[in-house]
């Protein structure tokens, strides 16, 4: 790993311990209060990422809208680059992050079936793999922040995803911040982005358990029953959280 991403003694996954990443929690922290603009904040929050993250070698932000997506901010070219990729074919795994509220990982992209015209885009581009994580705050979630990574597949590992969606939810309060000086709003959006963070945990717990599987392919399966159900991720894993606290046989995902 980059020793420039290195991270300090802190509690895997969470800003509490010394180090490259605590630094840019803190960073971010200041400007949210000090009031700098959207634009401000979303870039560094790109830059940051990049040079925390181990395998984030681009980074970008898509936001979603009744206007379509785009990018609101990129640590580099190539990001954009492969963003507007998605968009044009209205399909790619920042689309289905930022519709799914969930994490997407193309772990190479000389073998992924998934996205077969971007995955060649960006073979095209130099990149071998991709992560993106779905803004937290609803069961639609307003965009996704992707991260590429350069000349090796997927190095994005559970630290790093964890890390990665620390920063999404960082990103998720700049956009509220923005949207007006209602605090009660604010607080009360935070707290939805949490409560909704449990959820997903306590369902892939559940999952974990009852199918003898790691954390990743747990989560995996909550998203691939979402699809298949045409339903909101959130809503998947509360039906199986709720199966479970009735007592009865934990739902399917």
């Amino acid at each position: 790993m980059d020793a420039s991403k290195e991270r300090g003694a802190g509690v895997p996954g969470e800003p509490g311990g010394p180090g490259p990443d605590q630094d840019a929690f803190d960073e971010l922290g200041r400007l949210l209060l000090r009031g700098r603009t959207l634009e401000e904040v979303l870039s560094r929050l790109t830059e940051l990422v990049a040079a925390t993250v181990s395998g984030a070698d681009q980074v970008s932000l898509t936001l979603t809208g009744d206007g379509g997506a785009r990018t609101a901010a990129s640590s580099g070219p190539l990001a954009v680059d492969l963003d507007h990729v998605q968009y044009r074919l209205g399909s790619g795994p920042c689309l289905d992050a930022a519709h799914d509220g969930a994490v997407v990982r193309v772990p190479d992209t000389a073998d992924d079936a998934r996205y077969p015209e971007f995955a060649a885009a960006a073979q095209r581009a130099g990149v071998r793999s991709s992560f993106s994580v779905g803004l937290p705050g609803g069961p639609r979630a307003p965009g996704a922040l992707n991260l590429y990574r350069v000349e090796e597949p997927d190095d994005v590992d559970e630290e790093g995803a964890r890390l990665a969606e620390l920063f999404a939810s960082f990103a998720a309060v700049a956009l509220v911040n923005a949207a007006g000086p209602d605090r009660e709003h604010r607080v009360r959006y935070v707290h939805v982005a949490m409560r909704n963070r449990a959820v997903l945990d306590q369902a892939t717990g559940v999952v974990m358990a009852r199918e003898s599987c790691d954390a990743e392919q747990a989560y995996d399966r909550l998203v691939a029953a979402a699809r298949a159900q045409d339903r909101p991720l959130l809503e998947v894993a509360a039906a199986v959280v709720a199966d479970l606290d009735r007592g009865g046989p934990p739902g399917a995902p």
